[in-house]
């Protein structure tokens, strides 16, 4: 079930997203839900990847900078 929300745009916002709705036959709802979806989708592998290196780290794993592993393997 869809949930009616409002959100508030700046005008070169508005016509930005109306042009790129319009030249891609999609609606300004359908953009704005899939967008957010997949933002809320990189956020939440953003944050389950933070909680996995903490773990490593925690667990007396070591980590190398890209600079460590280019001396050791050039």
């Amino acid at each position: 079930m869809a949930v009616p929300t409002s959100v508030r745009l700046s005008d070169e916002l508005n016509e930005k997203l109306t042009l790129w709705t319009s030249s891609h036959n999609i609606s300004k709802s359908e953009f704005i839900a899939q967008v957010l979806a997949e933002k809320l989708e990189d956020l939440y592998d953003i944050q389950e990847a933070d909680l996995a290196m903490q773990e490593w780290l925690d667990n007396g794993q070591e980590t190398y900078s890209h600079d460590e592993m280019m001396k050791r393997y050039g």
